[in-house]
């Protein structure tokens, strides 16, 4: 028994002086993994943000060495002891540490950090002069994907990595010498649960700095991660790679109106339908708010867009919550490589501006382009030849004719506005006039086709006396508030008829500044012109509010007349807005006429007015007066 004791004694002292050995090395490991890990978060959060191309090519200038100082001074604590950026050959271009710049690490560690890959190397070393060297561990990590000039070295203090393995082995050891018996005992289970508690500790820590934790999608760090491994193998493949930013419509109204919590709920099962709905093969993650992210890789641009509006369609059916359902709705927007951009952070900036004008204008899915985008060179630019246009005089007027149901007599025109830009060719309304409207340009617009349709009005006046147009206005034109007088002058100079002048504004106009709309719409009433609600049944607008508009004419969207000889619900639609319009005493007319089925449709409910394809295109002002000579047009 005693040789026994004595033998099990040894090899218990035997058994516990391996565990501590054990126990040291594996923390160790895991700190120095640790370490390695916060080096690499430092370099993909911060640094991508901060290191130009030219930092790593050559010593940085004193002007650039304050910037980045003053970037990376918050980085310098007890955690991080430097920052510095070498190139591939070894030389240091830029540290914190004063002193490291321009002299050499190893080129070999620096090549590899450059190449994308992380390495760690320990060292003894002194931040001062004099002072006794202590244990250093300095990480090699890349900057940024695709940047492969240098590399950032991220130096750490080994002392905690060194405490925190001293700490363990101190821990396991009291145990060891106390209950020595016991622990061989319990050995196995104790040291799984150390174990387990490091991974556990390291999975915290990973994932909050890789997932959103209210919906446990990747977040905005690791999204830029994988779209960059993604742009690989899309440009491997051949194959699509589109980010979509989703964003739920109104999600900040929700959350202020009904709580932080309900507003939690919403996006958690918002996020499950996403996820649901985006597949495995598509990559989900949580942005900020409401808005979300989805990285995809197809074989065309098709699949995206069928992609984006399942993704839509999965949001539609209400969520029930404490018993009361919410209705959500979201915009999406689009953008693609490599036409729309060739790194994570251009492709997301752009899907984030598509977003944005998908919510103004209210479509649901768009796609960038540089319409999207004002502030896009393209476009700045071709406003700027808009204003010289306009101010001109280089803009044309088409004229589509307004046929009445009953009689099929042409009984006015749209006035809609052409330019023949000297290298793009004709461009029609919907190539200039959105981006004119957004970026101010549309004042010049607006100003030379009044001009020009009242003019053209003064030339009718002898052989055409009873024939109006209709000429468009936007939002911007109600903020005018010289508009009014303007336009009376422009009436007087030329001896026309106010009345033979129609201004149109959409429903969306009209509500983008609802106050002001009624004060002009009143003036431009008072000095005899006519107004019309054009596109009505697209917009937003309360019938509490439309009744009281001082406008003589209602316009019914196209997208309901197209289809109403063939869709039940466009037909009763179109029926609806009639009885509505005629109620509210209101001339009601029909645009995107192209079949004759709808214009019987049309004639046989009562609607007065019509225009379309089927009777005309938009043709200029002489063929438009030789039409007025018979005042019929045929549905054919």
């Amino acid at each position: 028994m005693l040789r026994f004791a004595i033998g099990l004694s040894l090899s218990l002292a035997v058994a516990s002086a391996l565990v501590l050995v054990v126990v040291h090395h594996f923390a160790i490991s895991q700190a120095e993994r640790s370490a390695t890990q916060h080096a690499r978060l430092v370099a993909s959060s911060v640094l991508r943000r901060e290191v130009e191309p030219g930092d790593l090519a050559r010593r940085v200038s004193a002007v650039r060495k304050r910037q980045l100082d003053a970037a990376f001074g918050g980085l310098i604590s007890d955690e991080v002891l430097s920052v510095s950026l070498v190139g591939r050959d070894g030389r240091v271009t830029y540290s914190t540490n004063a002193r490291a710049t321009g002299t050499l690490v190893s080129p070999r560690d620096a090549a590899e950090g450059a190449d994308g890959l992380l390495v760690s190397v320990t060292s003894r070393a002194s931040s001062t002069p004099g002072e006794r060297p202590q244990k250093i561990i300095a990480t090699y990590t890349p900057v940024r994907p695709g940047l492969a000039d240098g590399a950032a070295v991220i130096v750490q203090p080994y002392g905690p990595i060194a405490g925190a393995a001293r700490t363990a082995q101190l821990r396991v050891g009291v145990v060891l010498e106390a209950v020595l018996l016991a622990l061989f005992l319990l050995f196995v289970p104790l040291l799984a649960r150390v174990t387990r508690r490091i991974g556990a500790q390291m999975d915290r820590i990973h994932f909050q700095a890789f997932y959103d934790q209210l919906t446990g999608l990747p977040n905005r760090v690791q999204l830029f991660e994988r779209v960059g491994a993604a742009l690989e193998r899309a440009k491997a493949d051949g194959r699509v790679l589109a980010v979509m930013v989703v964003d739920i419509d109104r999600f900040r109204e929700l959350n202020s109106t009904l709580g932080r919590e309900t507003g939690d709920a919403l996006l958690v099962e918002a996020a499950s339908r996403l996820r649901s709905a985006a597949g495995d093969h598509s990559l989900l993650a949580r942005l900020d708010g409401g808005e979300f992210a989805v990285v995809t890789e197809h074989g065309d641009e098709q699949g995206v867009q069928e992609l984006a509006e399942a993704l839509r369609t999965t949001l539609e059916p209400p969520i029930l919550l404490g018993g009361l359902p919410f209705a959500l709705d979201c915009s999406i927007g689009l953008a693609f490589h490599p036409q729309d951009g060739s790194d994570a952070e251009t492709l997301l900036k752009h899907a984030e501006a598509a977003t944005y004008r998908a919510k103004e204008w209210h479509v649901g899915v768009l796609a960038y382009g540089p319409d999207v985008d004002p502030h896009h060179p393209e476009q700045l630019e071709l406003m700027g030849e808009l204003r010289a246009a306009a101010d001109g005089g280089e803009l044309s007027l088409l004229y589509q004719p307004k046929l009445d149901l009953g009689t099929s007599q042409v009984v006015g025109f749209e006035a809609l506005t052409y330019w023949q830009h000297p290298s793009r060719g004709l461009l029609p309304p919907g190539a200039f006039i959105p981006t004119a409207e957004r970026t101010g340009a549309i004042r010049h617009v607006t100003r030379a086709v009044l001009a020009g349709a009242v003019r053209q009005l003064g030339e009718w006046s002898s052989l055409h006396p009873g024939v109006g147009i209709s000429v468009n206005l936007t939002a911007v034109d109600l903020l005018d508030a010289d508009l009014p007088a303007r336009l009376k002058a422009l009436l007087q100079e030329h001896a026309v008829d106010p009345g033979r002048l129609c201004i149109e504004l959409t429903e969306r106009t009209v509500m983008a500044v609802p106050d002001r709309a009624e004060e002009a719409l009143e003036r431009i009433v008072a000095a005899g012109a006519q107004v019309s609600i054009d596109d009505f049944g697209t917009g937003h607008s309360s019938l509490a509010y439309l009744k009281n508009l001082p406008a003589q004419e209602l316009k019914i969207d196209r997208s309901f007349v197209a289809d109403m000889a063939v869709s039940s619900h466009d037909r009763m639609i179109v029926l609806a807005a009639i009885q509505l319009g005629h109620n509210l005493g209101l001339r009601i007319v029909a645009e995107g006429v192209e079949t004759t089925a709808v214009h019987e449709a049309l004639r046989r409910h009562g609607c007065d007015q019509a225009q379309g394809y089927l009777y005309a295109r938009p043709q200029p002002a002489d063929v438009a007066s030789a039409s007025l000579v018979g005042r019929r047009l045929h549905a054919a």
